[in-house]
């Protein structure tokens, strides 16, 4: 009774941590997309990191940000600044991060407005000592959200309200320290009130087909108004999600290699029995005999080998895709110790550069999202397949009747699946899983299913805890 509870408990979490790993995967780089705006991932991201020339202070001010963004014409390119201030409003105050943007930096980040409009070009080209606040810094110093028109106090300038923007963070950005900026001004106002301000992220738009040399153009881009490509960090955002979204990819092809190996096991039985079949009849019939004779069982048999076999390459192209791996971790031999010890000793080398280095909201939103996908990921592969895997071999010693068996998993599937929705809805994400999904995750479990109870006669003594 006692082993039946724990192998009962031991597939439902497998189960919910596979469903659950599946559907948070794709929910955590769908979040980490629409954060990066209209744009999504069609971007590079270049940050400000520690000046190695001396006398160079990282960043750029707004006037070679203006300049850089003639060199990437046509395509749109949007820049912040970012520093730290109180806000306040009569008596009350508070803490803020105030960002200076330029007039298409909504285009590359979701700002979601609460009310009132948002950093256009206009004000930016008009240096207008106007704010867009974070709906928490409304409710601190105003106790409402709606306070367009109203007046704060940054850097010891009066700045007038003219919109307020959702800052509730999601799960990524609560892993990223909120990376959400509270305050929104014109870059070029920030660089009037506060001269030592100093443009720490660019984000340039690319074309759909460039995934490949535009670091190498963004690197130019910089050479050409006179900074070197070596102060600065670059993260190319259409890679990022392809690297977020792989690991889904990846434990999807593990359930179907898993699904696949169990129906090939399928398939050999179903084989066997059918030589068995015809090397008995075939003992005193001829062939033509022997196949009539065995028509009914060798057409059951060949069915089921054809369904099988038709299951597997199904399943195959339905989650086949290649992984990616970044080309400088790619040595010319396959056996070459030193490359990677020398890969290992650069990372460790750039880990002590950048002791110092604070990174902006979006590169910490991207290293949340990677964290957060290995982990989700682990769980789903190291953790949830082997739990699943123990309980169906359990329920087989135990002689669970597969009928029960079969009521249990639909039970655990939904059970599994809404609470993998409540857990996402929670942590600020929409849970999403597609047919696709569903149609491996189904296949597993009832082909593991199977598998472990073949030649199982079932106790019925134990079919009920």
């Amino acid at each position: 009774m006692q082993s039946s509870r724990l192998a009962g408990w031991m597939v439902f979490t497998g189960i919910l941590l596979v469903l659950a790993s599946i559907g948070l995967l794709k929910s955590v780089a769908d979040d980490w997309e629409q954060a990066n705006g209209p744009l999504l991932q069609q971007k590079i991201t270049v940050n400000a990191g520690r000046s190695e020339a001396a006398g160079s202070t990282p960043g750029l001010h707004w006037k070679d940000a203006e300049r850089l963004a003639q060199r990437w014409s046509p395509l749109p390119m949007a820049y912040s600044a970012r520093t730290q201030t109180a806000a306040s409003s009569g008596s009350n105050a508070a803490h803020t991060d105030v960002f200076g943007v330029s007039g298409s930096f909504r285009d590359f980040t979701a700002i979601p407005m609460v009310n009132g409009s948002s950093i256009t070009q206009k004000p930016v080209d008009e240096h207008s000592r106007v704010a867009v606040i974070g709906a928490r810094v409304a409710d601190s110093l105003f106790r409402s959200t709606s306070v367009a028109g109203k007046t704060i106090e940054l850097f010891g300038v009066a700045f007038t309200v003219i919109g307020v923007f959702d800052d509730e963070g999601s799960l990524l950005r609560t892993m990223s320290d909120d990376g959400v900026p509270d305050v929104l001004i014109p870059i070029t106002t920030m660089f009037d009130v506060y001269p030592g301000a100093r443009i720490e992220t660019i984000q340039l738009a690319v074309k759909s087909d460039a995934a490949f040399g535009v670091e190498n153009k963004a690197s130019e881009a910089l050479r050409a108004i006179g900074r070197n490509p070596a102060e600065f960090n670059f993260i190319h955002d259409s890679l990022t999600f392809a690297r977020l979204t792989q690991l889904r990819f990846l434990l999807l092809t593990i359930c179907m290699w898993i699904t696949v190996v169990l129906l090939a096991r399928f398939i050999v039985r179903h084989i066997r029995v059918i030589y068995d079949l015809l090397r008995s009849r075939l003992i005193t019939d001829n062939w033509t005999d022997a196949l009539r004779n065995e028509r009914s069982r060798l057409t059951r048999h060949l069915l089921a080998v054809i369904i099988m076999a038709g299951g597997a390459v199904g399943l195959w192209k339905l989650t086949i895709f290649r992984f990616d791996v970044p080309p400088e971790w790619i040595p010319e031999q396959i056996i070459d110790i030193s490359f990677y010890m020398d890969k290992l000793r650069s990372l460790w080398q750039e880990q002590a550069s950048q002791i110092g280095y604070l990174p902006p909201p979006h590169e910490l939103i991207a290293d949340a999202a990677g964290q957060l996908t290995v982990k989700l990921f682990i769980a789903g592969a190291m953790i949830g397949l082997p739990l699943f895997l123990l309980g169906l071999r359990l329920w087989a010693l135990e002689r669970i009747a597969l009928s029960i068996q079969l009521q249990r998993l639909c039970i655990y599937v939904v059970l599994s699946a809404v609470a993998a929705f409540s857990a996402a809805r929670s942590a600020g994400m929409a849970y999403r899983i597609e047919p696709l999904e569903y149609t491996v995750a189904i296949a597993l479990f009832l082909v593991s299913i199977l598998h472990f109870n073949k030649g199982v006669t079932p106790s019925h003594g134990k079919n009920v805890s």
